[in-house]
């Protein structure tokens, strides 16, 4: 009796529309991850953004240069952003600056202090930065100054006004929340796809019977549905191969390895007491009410010819297997998306080893939707 993976079942391939159906019933798991990145990388990024952004202080002014005339009547307009940033650096400007600035270092000044031309060359812009706002204003009060000082004995420049001083303002980083929450959407979202992924290649759940054919060797006689009514299908199919291989027995046991073979034994004992053939095999009308519900008494219904042992998995012992081997076989029930594959393994070792003989398989509780979406 073969029960081992086979190496068909190892090397199976991929089955497209399982996988969807599968990842369907998972998607809500990688929305509310999603949504969790999203609000994780959000908060993160605020917080980064409050504690690693430096305090900076921006103050911005503006200054309209009036040029000189040389010797041929000419205006002087060869002052651009380049020269004028050189200009501060000179001893001829920072000296007149730093006359305003006792206590500071000729570097400090020239660091902080930027000077450009943006547009009209008649139009220069001074931009002081510092860690501190009066650091920041006392720079800029005495570039300032030291500029007109300096227009006033150079010969190339009438006078430099100042027409817009700006107070120093906080600098702030650009906000990126969103950008923050959408890339923690993805990433989280991805992340739960490829552990979903890898969980679903690792899962040795059953949830078709080519699973349980592609893993064991033994026949798959059905499905019990979890809500099957009337002689749908599944129904009909699981009593049809169960009357096949029992031929004219109505006694066998079952063996659920979810331990509740119970309320197993009463779902197939009403199947196949129904009638619901004639004596040729065919189908005759039937009840549509009917449905698993098994009433609260055990013996509301009257007792039909068939009988069902049930035995469960964790329970099973020498007793147990000597009555399937008086009974002359058991049908093993496998739960519909559990993985129960090392356990099914353990047991049905067992059961070769006790001579005890496995009539077939029954994938139990199986969801009809998925069934009818799988085979649609």
């Amino acid at each position: 009796m073969k029960t081992e993976m086979n190496e068909e079942y190892l090397n199976r391939g991929m089955d497209l529309k399982r996988l969807a159906l599968y990842l369907q019933k998972k998607i809500w798991l990688v929305i509310m991850l999603a949504i969790l990145g999203a609000t994780c990388g959000g908060i993160i990024y605020q917080v980064v953004r409050s504690m690693r952004m430096p305090v900076e202080y921006e103050a911005v002014s503006k200054l309209y240069i009036s040029f000189g005339h040389d010797e041929s009547g000419e205006v002087y307009q060869y002052y651009n952003g380049y020269t004028w940033n050189d200009l501060l650096d000179t001893d001829s400007i920072l000296d007149i600056v730093m006359t305003a600035l006792p206590g500071y270092e000729r570097r400090q000044v020239q660091d902080a202090t930027t000077a450009e031309i943006l547009s009209d060359i008649r139009l220069l812009t001074i931009t002081v930065k510092g860690d501190n706002e009066k650091f920041v204003r006392e720079i800029q009060d005495a570039v300032e100054n030291g500029l007109r000082e300096y227009a006033r004995e150079s010969k190339e420049l009438d006078q430099i006004e100042v027409i817009r001083s700006g107070a120093p303002e906080r600098v702030y980083w650009d906000d990126r929340t969103t950008s923050a929450c959408v890339t923690g959407a993805i990433l989280l979202g991805v992340l739960a796809m490829l552990v979903i992924g890898f969980n679903y290649v690792l899962d040795e759940s059953v949830y078709v019977q080519e699973d349980v054919e592609k893993k064991y060797s033994f026949k798959v006689l059905g499905i019990l549905t979890r809500n099957q009514k009337g002689l749908q299908p599944y129904a009909g199919e699981l009593k049809a191969n169960i009357h096949y291989i029992m031929g004219e027995k109505r006694s066998f046991a079952i063996l659920d390895m979810d331990n509740h073979g119970d309320m197993r034994k009463l779902e197939i004992e009403r199947l196949l007491n129904r009638t619901d053939t004639d004596g040729f095999g065919r189908n005759v009308q039937v009840d549509e009410g009917f449905s698993w519900h098994i009433p609260e008494e055990e013996n509301s219904e009257p007792k039909g010819e068939w009988e069902v042992i049930a035995f469960n998995e964790n329970i099973l012992s020498e007793e147990e297997c000597r009555k399937i081997r008086e009974i002359e076989g058991v049908i093993i029930l496998l739960p519909f998306g559990k993985d129960t594959g090392r356990k099914t393994s353990r047991i049905l070792s067992f059961l070769r080893n006790q001579d005890c003989q496995v009539l077939g398989m029954v994938i139990e509780q199986a969801d009809e939707e998925f069934l009818n979406r799988y085979f649609a």
